[in-house]
């Protein structure tokens, strides 16, 4: 038609729909609008070059020149997170919003030997290819929201006070029986009533009481320094945008009932980032790393761009950190300990429970619950930690009841899928049949059929062909396809679920028998 032209537009892809959209985020008209796409956008965007372009007689074929891709293209950013693991909590929390309808819920899943974030995913969400029906589906309650941490607090209050040395591992406490005149006008209680506790039992019952004595041995600044050395009160410097600071007033401004609120974890706010990145250094023999998201970024040449990435922060010493770890094995592992569906077949688990009420207009309200599940495993050696967490869950609102179930189903197949050890030395057990995204097209999880393959990096191809002449091959990373093609040469029947990208095999590469079914 006169006047009409077609113009070719670009317009950005999300082959795996769901899966991570609090991380990747979406892109608008104007650039990234959430997630990476906006924390990283200067880098991801690239800039905006013409190169002059000429007649071969070297006269100039326009004034302006053209638009040069080689100039515009932006860097390419690798995160962090683990697809397979990632794929794991996004099933989990579908399995916890279906059962306890929360208002909102968050898993995060972090390696705390380096403050990588592996898994990350929220409710509500949203599919980054289309328009969202609420603002609130884009909020990455992980990172952006702020809630009081409550009793995971507890953790870092005993290794202030073992650091300061002001109680001892093996001394007893006595908890009042449950109830406690703290001032005249204020009344302290444990939802599990105790007379004399061990500090590794006071961890385990989560004695308010026995934690309040503690604080008072510490005293209000030294408590205060604990807390903001664990970087709670400040915002974390991840490269997601409207990452929360939380909330710590100073210590000056603290009453005496107060600063008992803060030793347990009230009276303060903080995002489940935060919380996160505080017991990771628990775990991780006292040494904080800042979280991330981002493992490395490489220019359009495949070369790496320089980043700078502080060493870990020391905030309390390796024995007093492995001192509180061991004793946060008895929140699961004890009789008195509140965090007994936190167990994990095979392996020891360093956890807290959290069970903290929520506050409203009139004060606390006996309705509204913030429940969690914070642990670390194997207990001993932590190759992650995991922080289930639910705002206003109906049926329930114990940590134990709510989010340490979470925490166990997920925990044991993560423990598989990086090969860890069980506490006895033996290996753990063979992973599940290779897990491919079901055919069913309104698959809101996992991985999208043919489409979900990923681009090349720049300056790198992907991996060439195999030429296998006996053994099992690995297939993990390969389109359906490919692995069937692969088994064949290997002269192996290969039977698989779904389609998709292969993310985990039941048997290990290695000598496999002609003929052999795997």
């Amino acid at each position: 038609l006169p006047g009409v032209s077609l113009e070719p537009a670009s317009e950005r892809i999300y082959p795996r729909g769901l899966l991570a959209a609090h991380v990747l985020g979406r892109v608008g008209g104007q650039g990234g609008t959430a997630g990476v796409e906006l924390g990283m956008d200067e880098a991801l965007r690239g800039r905006d070059a013409l190169s002059p372009a000429y007649f071969a007689a070297g006269k100039k074929l326009l004034v302006d020149g053209v638009p040069d891709p080689g100039v515009a293209r932006g860097d390419t950013v690798m995160l962090t997170i683990d697809s397979a693991i990632q794929a794991m909590v996004e099933e989990e929390i579908n399995t916890l919003v279906q059962h306890w309808n929360p208002a909102g819920a968050s898993i995060i899943v972090l390696d705390p030997s380096n403050g990588e974030i592996l898994a990350l995913a929220n409710r509500p969400t949203f599919d980054p290819n289309h328009p969202v029906a609420h603002a609130d589906q884009t909020t990455n309650l992980a990172v952006q929201a702020a809630y009081e941490p409550g009793s995971t607090l507890k953790a870092i209050t005993v290794a202030a006070a073992l650091e300061q040395g002001v109680i001892r591992e093996h001394e007893t406490l006595y908890c009042e029986k449950g109830r406690w005149q703290y001032t005249p006008r204020n009344v302290i209680h444990d939802a599990h009533p105790a007379e004399w506790l061990t500090i590794a039992e006071i961890l385990a019952a989560s004695s308010n009481i026995c934690t309040t004595k503690i604080a008072d041995r510490l005293g209000k600044a030294t408590l205060h320094r604990f807390v903001e050395k664990f970087h709670f009160g400040e915002r974390p410097d991840i490269e997601l945008p409207g990452a929360t600071p939380g909330l710590l007033a100073p210590p000056e401004k603290w009453s005496d009932i107060q600063a008992a609120n803060i030793s347990f974890g009230q009276g303060m706010s903080a995002s489940p980032l935060q919380v996160t990145s505080a017991f990771a250094a628990i775990a991780n023999e006292g040494l904080y790393h800042k979280p991330t998201i981002v493992r490395a970024v490489v220019d359009a040449d495949g070369e790496p761009v320089a980043r700078t990435r502080p060493p870990g922060e020391r905030v309390v010493r390796a024995s007093t950190a492995r001192t509180v770890l061991r004793m946060l094995e008895n929140v699961v592992h004890s009789k008195l300990g509140t965090g007994k569906n936190a167990t994990v077949e095979g392996y020891r688990v360093a956890g807290k429970t959290s069970t903290a009420q929520k506050s409203g207009k009139k004060g606390y309200d006996d309705s509204q619950w913030y429940s969690s599940f914070l642990g670390a495993l194997p207990a001993r050696a932590p190759r992650v930690v995991i922080m289930v967490s639910v705002d206003s869950p109906e049926g329930a609102h114990y940590g134990n009841d709510v989010a340490a179930p979470s925490f166990s189903r997920l925990a044991g197949p993560i423990m598989v899928h990086l090969g860890v050890p069980r506490d006895d030395g033996t290996a753990p057990p063979p992973p599940r049949p290779v897990t491919l995204a079901s055919d069913d097209p309104k698959l809101e999880l996992g991985f999208i059929p043919e489409l979900d393959v990923e681009p090349d990096l720049p300056g790198h191809r992907h991996r060439p062909a195999v030429t296998v002449t006996t053994g099992l091959p690995d297939f993990t990373g390969l389109t359906l396809a490919q692995a069937l093609d692969l088994a064949h040469d290997a002269k192996l029947e290969l039977r698989a679920t779904g389609t998709g990208i292969a993310v985990l095999q039941d048997r290990q590469p290695g000598p496999a028998e002609s003929g052999s079914v795997v």
